[in-house]
C-alpha cells in the first residue's frame, strides 16, 4: 500500500468545495519567500502591505507555493461571485479512544474520517467559511461541510439515538468534530477597525493630498482636510462597532436545555454544548430553540412565523420510523424542528415529555445562518443610511479638491 503521504500527494492542487461549488486551491507558508516579502515591505515603506491588504490574493501568491489541499495551511477560496477569500486551515488533536467512537457510528462518510485520522495520526483538518465548518474527507478528496457526517441518517439511526449519547463520546469526538451550536458574530476592536478604515483606497488619497496642499502652502486647506477626515473616521468607526454589538447580540443565543445520557439521567445543560444525535427533552411549556431536531416522542405547537412568516402555529407529529432516509427539506418537515422556532407548547405520552434528536447545530446549519443573513443586511441597511452621505461627501469632496488644483 502507499503511505499516506504519497496518497495525499497525488490529489490534485485545485478542486472544488463538495457543499458549495466553489475552487478552492491550497498553498504552504515559504520560509524564504515570507522573509523576503518583509524586507520588501520594509524597503517599500509599507506600500507592499498596503497592496496586501487590498488584494489578499497577492500576499498568498507572494508568501506561498502551491500545494495538495490536503497538506495546506492556506486555502484560496474562489466563489460563485468570482470573489477571492483567504481562509486558514486549523489542525485539532483528537483525543485518545475518538476513533472507536467514530468507527461505531453507521454513517460512511465518518469511516472515511476515521481513515483519515489513523492516517495522519488523529489529526482533524478543518477550515471556517462564511460561519460553516469544512473537514477533510479523504475519500472524496475535499474540505466538506461538517453536516455530511450526518446527512445519510434514517430514521432508524435517529430513534436510536433516543437513549442519549454518551459523555466520551460527546466530549471527546463530537464536540470537536462539530464545534460549539453557536453563532459568534465577530466583533473586531477599534484597533482593528482604524487600521481596516485609514487603509482605505479613500483616505490613501485624502493623505496624499494633504500632503500636496502642504507643499503648495495651503496649510489651511489641508487642516480643515485632515479634520474631515478624522471626523468621518470616527463616526464611521463608533457606529461599524455599535452595529457589529446589535448584530452579535441578535444572532447570538444560548439557553439551558436538558438532555438525556446513555446512562439514563438527564443533564441540564448550555445549548452551546448540544451536538447532533443529543437527545433533547422539551419542557411541557415550550421553549425557543437553539438547534434543529426531529421529533421522535410527542407532539408540539410551533410558531414558525420566523421563518415561513406564517401567523399561524404549526403542530409538529412524532417521526414515523423506519429505513428511510431522514431529511428535513421532504415531508419530513412535519416532524422538524426548526432552530430559532418558538415551541408554544409539548406534550408527551404518559409521564415522559416529549423527546427529539438534535440533527444540526451552529456551524453546520445553513437554514439558521440564511435567518442571520437577512438580519445582517436589515443592519447593514440602517449603517449604509448613516455612512451614504460621507461617501457622497467623500466624493464631492475630491471633485472640488481636483477643480481647485487645477486652476
Amino acid at each position: 500500500l502507499m503511505s499516506p503521504s504519497s496518497r495525499m500527494i497525488s490529489l490534485p492542487t485545485t478542486l472544488a468545495l463538495f457543499a458549495g461549488g466553489e475552487d478552492v486551491q491550497g498553498y504552504k507558508w515559504v520560509r524564504w519567500r515570507v522573509w523576503l516579502c518583509r524586507l520588501a515591505a520594509a524597503l517599500s515603506l509599507g506600500l507592499l502591505l498596503i497592496v496586501f491588504h487590498w488584494r489578499p490574493r497577492f500576499a498568498v501568491l507572494a508568501r506561498c507555493c502551491s500545494c495538495p489541499v490536503a497538506l495546506a495551511d492556506i486555502l484560496l477560496i474562489r466563489d460563485s461571485f468570482d470573489q477571492h477569500h483567504v481562509v486558514e486551515v486549523h489542525t485539532e488533536e483528537m483525543e485518545d479512544g475518538s476513533l472507536e467512537l467514530m468507527a461505531e457510528l453507521e454513517d460512511n462518510e465518518c469511516r472515511d474520517t476515521v481513515q483519515l485520522h489513523k492516517e495522519e495520526k488523529t489529526l482533524l483538518r478543518y477550515y471556517l467559511f462564511e460561519g460553516l465548518r469544512y473537514i477533510w474527507l479523504a475519500r472524496k478528496g475535499a474540505f466538506c461541510r461538517v453536516s455530511v457526517l450526518n446527512e445519510n441518517w434514517t430514521c432508524k439511526d435517529l430513534y436510536d439515538f433516543q437513549k442519549g449519547l454518551t459523555i466520551h463520546d460527546v466530549t471527546s469526538f463530537r464536540r470537536r468534530m462539530y464545534g460549539p451550536n453557536l453563532i459568534d458574530v465577530p466583533v473586531k476592536p477599534y484597533v482593528k477597525l482604524l487600521f481596516e478604515e485609514v487603509l482605505n483606497p479613500f483616505y490613501v488619497f485624502q493623505v496624499f493630498s494633504i500632503a500636496l496642499w502642504l507643499a503648495d502652502d495651503y496649510y489651511f486647506y489641508a487642516v480643515c482636510i485632515f479634520i474631515i477626515s478624522v471626523f468621518s473616521i470616527g463616526l464611521s468607526l463608533y457606529e461599524i462597532r455599535k452595529q457589529s454589538i446589535t448584530l452579535r447580540n441578535m444572532a447570538q443565543f444560548v439557553t439551558n436545555v436538558t438532555v438525556r445520557r446513555n446512562s439514563g439521567a438527564e443533564e441540564c445543560m448550555s445549548s452551546e454544548e448540544l451536538v447532533p444525535g443529543d437527545c433533547l427533552v422539551i419542557p411541557q411549556e415550550g421553549l425557543l430553540l437553539p438547534c434543529d431536531a426531529a421529533l421522535l416522542v410527542g407532539e408540539c405547537l410551533v410558531n414558525e412565523s420566523m421563518l415561513t412568516g406564517e401567523s399561524v402555529p404549526v403542530l409538529k407529529t412524532p417521526l414515523p420510523t423506519g429505513e428511510g432516509r431522514y431529511s428535513s427539506e421532504t415531508e419530513q418537515r412535519r416532524h422538524t424542528l426548526f432552530c430559532g422556532t418558538q415551541l408554544i407548547q409539548a406534550k408527551g405520552w404518559g409521564s415522559s415529555g416529549a423527546v427529539a434528536v438534535v440533527t444540526s447545530t451552529g456551524e453546520s446549519k445553513p437554514r439558521w445562518h440564511s435567518v442571520t443573513f437577512v438580519t445582517v443586511m436589515t443592519v447593514a441597511s440602517g449603517l449604509d443610511d448613516v455612512i451614504c452621505p460621507f461617501k457622497v461627501n467623500r466624493t464631492q469632496g475630491s471633485s472640488i479638491e481636483e477643480n481647485n488644483h487645477t486652476c
